[in-house]
């Protein structure tokens, strides 16, 4: 699997646990010790940060569409 493909997929797993209202400073605790369980330290925080950048990326985009509409 490529660098790009694997990237890909953590941005859209990120998008996945925020939809599932993963955005909340408990539900975040609760899926890196899940996470961390599962994949271990590293790949939690490396989930973790890549759901914050959607989360703000996710943001501007609707911002962004209200200001245009």
């Amino acid at each position: 699997m490529t660098i790009d493909n694997r990237q890909q997929l953590l941005e859209a797993e990120a998008r996945t646990w925020i939809r599932k209202g993963y955005s909340s400073p408990e539900r975040i605790q609760e899926l890196r010790a899940t996470i961390t369980k599962h994949r271990g330290a590293a790949a939690a925080e490396k989930l973790i940060q890549e759901m914050r950048r959607q989360y703000r990326r996710l943001r501007e985009e609707e911002t962004n569409g209200q200001q245009a509409g």
